[in-house]
């Protein structure tokens, strides 16, 4: 029987948690840097959905190239055009350019995050997928932590001043930083024989899949709640310079939910002894709509970071149980297959919902974004506690 590397799983939350410091503080700076060229709430909004277009279109059938034995070149691969994107926002002079850099970017994260969730159901002892989730986005959490920070300290010393924020050299630190993470999955590979094979017969249809019973609200819980840090993300910025607050204190009111969400994912293990998982899927969305409804009505930032970290603290939880929610309903060589059809969801939303918030914003104003968020949150809540009540 073939034994995976010691230690894979903190070699790939290592790895994860390089890549995304990069990708978190990177969505932080192209705001900073599309009002810098010139741009506005609308063009943030489709900036932000660029990024999601290509992983919109691909992941089904790079989820299949994975359940077929190919994660180990995935995962290389997509560290490698995470740097090249990385590299084309921080060179860019231009708002065509930065879009193009973002959707190259945002493949690179694709390229990762299916490969990165396919090497935890492969490796994973039974029984334990939970525990390689929790990892996996308590990496995810842990690199923005420290990315954001780093980039907006980077941003704040290297300004002219005249109120426009600097971001190359941020956006350059975080490009090195990207590429970091290649040589810790070098040794990483799917034991032999792990792809789909005949005995397995033909893989289960997408129609199927969305089909099974508790399918379609995981991948609202999990659509939701990545949507809604994505607007935060996006939107904190611009709802800052309303409030007067600058790129360090934005960077640092941003970093309150990421430790809050590092935090209940360390704890997740713990949480699930001692509390319902379905509590806890529901808990992901309800327990966040009040938090997120308020921050743009109190412009004062231990109020805001507050509630950030209480949000935090809910969203952290939603993305791991929704994983082994989702796994757990298709055959093994299925799995990766069902987290790009999750992936999918996850960025329909990161396209849909951004425009959807850029044009409101334009017209109602940046606070109509969170409280927009805050609908969404609702209808997920709603839509996990039918489906898990039982």
């Amino acid at each position: 029987m073939h034994r995976p590397p010691r230690h894979w799983l903190l070699y790939l939350c290592l790895a994860t948690a390089l890549l995304h410091a990069a990708f978190q503080s990177i969505r932080v700076l192209v705001s900073y840097r599309i009002l810098a060229l010139g741009g506005d709430a609308t063009t943030i909004g489709a900036v932000t959905a660029l990024y999601a277009l290509v992983p919109l279109v691909a992941a089904v059938r790079l989820g299949r190239a994975v359940d077929r034995g190919h994660a180990t070149i995935v995962l290389r691969a997509g560290i490698v055009v995470t740097t090249a994107g990385a590299a084309l926002i921080a060179l860019s002079s231009g708002l065509v350019v930065l879009a193009a850099g973002n959707i190259v970017l945002g493949l690179g994260q694709l390229l990762v995050t299916v490969s990165g969730q396919a090497f935890v159901s492969i490796l994973s002892p039974p029984g334990t997928l939970d525990r390689g989730f929790a990892g996996i986005t308590l990496g995810v959490s842990l690199g923005q932590a420290v990315g954001v920070p780093v980039a907006g300290v980077i941003a704040a010393a290297t300004g002219d001043g005249n109120g426009t924020v600097e971001t190359t050299g941020a956006l350059l630190v975080m490009t090195a930083v990207s590429l970091l993470a290649l040589p810790l999955v070098l040794t990483l590979r799917e034991p032999p024989g792990s792809g789909r094979t005949a005995e397995d017969g033909a893989p289960q249809s997408i129609r199927s899949m969305l089909a099974t019973k508790g399918m379609k609200p995981a991948m609202l819980s999990s659509l939701v709640v990545l949507a809604s840090v994505d607007l935060v993300v996006a939107y904190l910025p611009l709802l800052g310079e309303q409030f007067g607050f600058g790129v360090l204190l934005v960077s640092i009111l941003l970093t309150a939910r990421t430790a809050a969400s590092i935090l209940s994912r360390a704890l997740l293990p713990w949480a699930l002894r001692h509390i319902p998982r379905r509590w806890l899927l529901v808990s992901a969305t309800a327990g966040t709509i009040v938090p997120v409804a308020l921050i743009p009505l109190v412009p004062n930032p231990w109020v805001i970071g507050a509630l950030l970290a209480l949000c935090g603290t809910f969203w952290g939880v939603g993305q791991p149980l929704t994983m082994t929610w989702v796994v757990e309903l298709v055959a093994p060589s299925d799995r990766a297959s069902a987290l790009a059809v999750r992936l999918t969801g996850n960025r329909l939303g990161q396209v849909a919902v951004p425009l959807a918030a850029g044009a409101i914003a334009g017209i109602a104003g940046v606070a109509s974004i969170f409280w927009v968020t805050a609908v969404l949150l609702s209808a997920a809540a709603t839509s996990t506690w039918r489906a898990v009540r039982s």
